[in-house]
């Protein structure tokens, strides 16, 4: 299961979207949120394929690709296609519950998603555009700096003991609202990761998507690189994707 997790924490930076809606006045970093929360609302649900690259001194280490799904109100699923040893390897989530399928074992395993903490599930960053989910930035308070960029600039500071991260920093485009930029902290102020968000497109209506994402470690080498090959929006999925499996998981 190590590698089929993997894989899951290091996309927990990819699905960054945003809404533009009729012009209203931004006076705190609350509104701020909510303007990039409002991106939901036009998501009945995604479809799309990713291809992940990792690297090593500069050099490509290794390559996956998934298929990622998500239904609303709160269902969610991960499938890997590529590199072999991953291929048919599958998550599933609905509502509190998830089921892990490890295809070389031929095996489903079965979590309650309420005894885990946010640091616990990387996958928080695709369900958090689910209506019925929490989202993760509700760990932290935010606060709104004017430091002369031309991009809004928000700190947040945990408010809840298992909160995953000691500092967040977004950096958010003032016409799409999605996060440029983030930065992610541990307890002790230490840079952990540095994420920059790119090729940013509308999807739907009123929504953005950040078609590739790069991550850079605390010593600023680049870390991994994440693109959407495929990206399908309201295509009306079909829901037995999501259906659980028979009976019997293991826990």
């Amino acid at each position: 299961m190590t590698h089929a997790t993997r894989p899951a924490a290091a996309l927990l930076f990819i699905l960054i979207v945003g809404w533009i809606g009729a012009a209203q006045s931004i006076e705190t970093a609350a509104d701020l949120l909510g303007r990039m929360e409002e991106n939901t609302h036009g998501i009945e649900d995604l479809d799309a394929i990713l291809t992940i690259e990792t690297y090593a001194d500069g050099e490509v280490d290794s390559t996956q690709r998934l298929r990622l799904s998500l239904l609303q109100p709160d269902r969610m699923r991960q499938e890997y296609l590529a590199p072999e040893y991953l291929a048919g390897n599958l998550t599933l989530i609905v509502a509190e519950r998830m089921w892990i399928y490890i295809a070389a074992a031929e095996t489903w395993y079965e979590k309650d998603l309420s005894e885990l903490s946010s640091a616990e599930q990387p996958w928080l960053a695709f369900r958090r555009f689910l209506r019925d989910v929490d989202d993760e930035l509700d760990d932290y308070a935010f606060e709104w700096i004017d430091d002369g960029s031309e991009h809004y600039h928000l700190v947040g500071l945990p408010i809840e003991e298992d909160a995953t991260y000691g500092r967040i920093e977004l950096w958010i485009d003032p016409e799409a609202y999605v996060p440029t930029r983030r930065l992610l902290y541990d307890v002790d102020g230490n840079l952990l990761v540095e994420v920059r968000i790119s090729e940013i497109e509308r999807v739907a209506d009123s929504t953005f998507l950040a078609r590739t994402m790069e991550t850079y470690d605390e010593e600023g080498e680049l870390a991994s690189v994440i693109h959407y090959d495929e990206l399908a929006v309201n295509a009306s999925l079909d829901p037995s994707l999501f259906d659980p499996p028979a009976e019997g998981a293991d826990e």
